[in-house]
């Protein structure tokens, strides 16, 4: 079952990789709010098919009223909220540029849930937590002006830095809220959970989009900007389908250093799909690098640092 549950959380990384390099090509000349508009109401309904075939209504009637306002919550935080920002980080910097930023994340997650769950964290969680936060630091260094000026998009490194940060915040707080919802229900809902999750954060962009007029930008979306909003909409609802799965097979400590390969995949397909419009170097994968070696870090269970360090 772990290794099962191991590749599937390296495959999940793959697609929330090529999603990430999907949506790069929608919002290159489209927006975030367009991007959204389709996201959001198709993994409502993705997720929602799928927990009408995987859940029975036992399940659903077990579902904690508590626990549904945590998943509510955590949807409109991580999904709307943290998805708006991560297309904008996108558009401005890029996915290679913003994927290191983004890492950012783990460093949120284990904050609150130190802060509000009570978790611990060994000393080499907090080496961690700095090389997380020196990571995204050092793909700045990449900003040559000689490659800036080749590449088929305005580039903004600062508002990348803002939006990246902004959707680091709020992925990162989404974990603590799921958390405290499972506490009080089974992780056998958290599909169902995520259904709910798209389904606020959908009706409360619906309420935006009617009560700022912007009806006319969506209906404004290119046409050939369709199929990669389509593909991006897919992929990262097989994605997050897959990370759940992987957590109910094999340990976090190993499912969440796999998922954080999903910046490599982010290169790889940018490479492929996006040469143009992506910025490449060596201080990019040293970024990448420092990032995911913080990631590690900090997912080693404190069991295994004692045994193999003696404190």
């Amino acid at each position: 079952m772990i290794i099962l549950g191991s590749f599937l959380s390296f495959l999940s990384a793959a697609f929330f990789g090529f999603n990430a390099v999907m949506m790069r090509r929608g919002v290159l000349t489209g927006t975030a709010l367009q991007g959204l508009s389709f996201t959001l109401p198709l993994g409502t309904l993705f997720f929602g098919i799928t927990s009408l075939v995987l859940l029975t209504p036992a399940d659903v009637e077990a579902l904690d009223w508590t626990g549904a306002w945590y998943f509510i919550g955590a949807g409109i935080m991580h999904f709307l909220i943290g998805r708006y920002t991560n297309y904008k980080c996108t558009k401005a910097v890029g996915a290679n540029i913003g994927g290191p930023i983004q890492q950012f994340t783990v460093v949120v997650s284990v904050v609150l849930a130190i802060w509000i769950l009570g978790e611990s964290i060994n000393w080499l969680g907090w080496i961690g937590i700095v090389l997380l936060t020196v990571g995204p630091l050092a793909v700045a260094r990449e900003k040559k002006k000689s490659k800036v000026e080749k590449l088929e998009f305005e580039f903004k490194l600062l508002e990348g830095y803002a939006y990246g940060i902004t959707s680091s915040i709020c992925y990162g707080a989404s974990p603590v809220l799921i958390a405290l919802a499972l506490e009080v229900s089974t992780w056998q809902l958290a599909l169902y959970g995520a259904f709910l999750g798209h389904l606020a954060a959908s009706l409360v962009l619906l309420i935006i989009v009617l009560a700022f007029g912007l009806i006319g930008e969506i209906r404004a979306t290119d046409k050939k900007n369709i199929p990669f909003f389509l593909l991006s909409a897919l992929f990262v609802f097989l994605s997050q389908g897959l990370r759940y799965v992987a957590l109910a097979l094999a340990p976090v400590y190993i499912v969440s250093p796999m998922q954080r390969t999903s910046t490599i995949f982010r290169v790889i397909f940018s490479k492929i799909f996006n040469p143009t419009t992506e910025l490449f170097g060596i201080w990019i994968w040293i970024g990448i690098g420092v990032s995911l070696l913080g990631a590690v870090l900090i997912t080693i269970p404190e069991k295994l640092v004692t045994a193999f360090f003696g404190f």
